[in-house]
């Protein structure tokens, strides 16, 4: 019983972790997207027909930032939580 509930766990941190990479790689994106053009937007002019599009670009890019970090840090408190239960039950062997 205790081997299947660790070997649960260890498949909960390894899942945990797939998610906090994806979401750390989509916040390094936007990221990169934001920093990279940085004050030329000429480039973009090509894509977007106005100033107002490349607004929204930006503000989406930016909320994505956020909520794409804050579902890494959730992540990241889980797998510390597991990693917290999983010491609990090699503990107490």
């Amino acid at each position: 019983m205790k081997k299947e509930k660790i070997k649960s766990l260890n498949q909960e941190i390894k899942r945990h972790l797939l998610l906090l990479i994806s979401n750390s790689t989509m916040v390094a994106s936007q990221l990169f997207l934001l920093i990279g053009f940085g004050n030329n937007w000429e480039p973009l002019m090509n894509v977007f027909h106005s100033p107002l599009d490349i607004q929204i670009m930006i503000c989406s890019s930016s909320l994505m930032v956020f909520g794409f970090g804050l579902t890494a840090a959730v992540h990241a408190l889980e797998i510390s939580d597991i990693k917290q239960s999983l010491k609990s039950y090699t503990d107490g062997e």
